[in-house]
């Protein structure tokens, strides 16, 4: 240490200098004043607070939120909304593979079921699997105007994806109900098909040797009554109505528009007359041809079919014939594409009565069968079924 008069240094801890005798005073500590607490800024307390709370909430929120994704809550909602028949809610809860036909839009349109009077319900349990991934939840309820409960057990998937990141995403698995999987169509060879508007991709036909039909198959549909169109290769549309069940849909007949419809009845009606009447009038064949032709018209199949009709009629003396009413019954395609039509005519005719020179007129009904391209219209290819025998008495 060092002497506070001299300066000179010193053994540590002498009392005096022992160059100047000087008293050495003993190095004191140095004791800094206490620095008072600043008070809390208001800005900080309101972090705080507002931090506190929101760990409250989001602990709370986060016990609510986890509630409403258990099982027994999915199966719940799931089975309210089908005793309610709300296609809408319901499609948010089924797990159903995705694709063009198993949107919201399709399932709305064309699921229909009828809607439970539901007066009580509740969950009698809920199992999960062993692994955690599947869980089956049961539920007792009643009906209006039974005493009975019923029971139903709904079987639900966890999804692989979280909702909200961290809760568990069930899905209804038991989808079967509302769900066709795997559904064959078959339809007309080379026919473009759409289901609810929407066509049937390409990528969905199978392999086949029918060189009457294709298949296809889609992995996915809901049950239920489907508007279907079908356009042939000709360039005719038809359109139908197919229910969805357990079983595949063999689109082989098919209805037409009204304006189709009127344009087939007054084809029918028009070449029908013109037949008999070339064949009352004994023509050959190549001296009508000409108001059957049309671009790219093939007629041997008709040209055939007249000459042994034409004979049949001159054998039986018809004098006149005419059509007075004809209902379609019913339609399909050919393996050239062409529409075969069945279909009931009503007429009245005149024919040389036996053993006399009078004639006789009555009228009758007969089932033809007819085939017609569609090209700009209907037209006449192919016919069989017109009446040839009239009763002459």
């Amino acid at each position: 240490m060092f002497c506070p008069e001299c300066g000179k240094k010193n053994e540590a801890g002498a009392q005096f200098c022992e160059h100047c005798g000087a008293k050495i005073a003993e190095e004191s500590k140095v004791v800094l004043p206490k620095q008072p607490r600043k008070p809390m800024k208001k800005k900080t307390k309101i972090i705080i607070i507002v931090a506190v709370i929101l760990v409250l909430v989001l602990s709370v929120g986060g016990i609510v939120l986890s509630e409403s994704f258990k099982p027994s809550k999915v199966a719940t909602e799931y089975f309210e909304a089908l005793m309610n028949n709300d296609t809408n809610k319901l499609y948010d809860y089924i797990d159903v593979p995705e694709n063009e036909f198993t949107t919201k839009k399709i399932f709305t349109e064309v699921t229909d079921s009828e809607e439970e009077d539901m007066v009580n319900y509740q969950v009698v349990s809920e199992e999960k699997s062993t692994d955690g991934l599947s869980a089956q939840v049961k539920i007792s309820y009643t009906l209006e105007g039974h005493q009975t409960p019923l029971t139903t057990t709904i079987y639900l998937v966890k999804d692989k994806k979280n909702k909200m990141l961290i809760f568990d995403n069930w899905k209804i698995s038991d989808g079967s109900s509302l769900v066709e999987k795997d559904y064959e169509i078959t339809v007309f060879k080379n026919a473009t098909v759409k289901l609810e508007g929407v066509e049937v991709d390409k990528k969905y036909k199978e392999d086949s040797d029918s060189t009457r039909y294709d298949t296809y198959v889609i992995p996915a549909l809901f049950k239920g009554e489907y508007d279907v169109e079908v356009t042939l290769k000709n360039g005719l549309t038809t359109t139908s109505k197919v229910d969805v069940d357990n079983y595949g849909t063999n689109i082989n007949t098919f209805e037409l528009s009204d304006k189709d419809e009127k344009a087939l009845e007054d084809a029918i009606k028009n070449n029908v007359n013109k037949l008999y009447k070339s064949a009352i009038d004994q023509k050959a064949f190549t001296d009508i041809k000409g108001e059957f032709e049309y671009k790219n018209s093939d007629l041997s199949d008709l040209e055939d079919a007249y000459g042994s009709f034409a004979r049949s009629i001159k054998n039986n003396e018809l004098t006149s014939y005419e059509v007075t009413d004809l209902e379609v019954d019913r339609l399909s395609v050919t393996e050239d594409g062409y529409v075969y039509v069945t279909v009931d005519i009503d007429y009245k005719y005149s024919a040389k009565e036996y053993f006399s020179e009078g004639t006789v007129s009555d009228t009758d009904n007969d089932t033809a069968y007819l085939t017609f391209d569609y090209s700009d219209g209907f037209k006449l290819v192919d016919m069989t079924g017109l009446a040839t025998y009239f009763s002459r008495f």
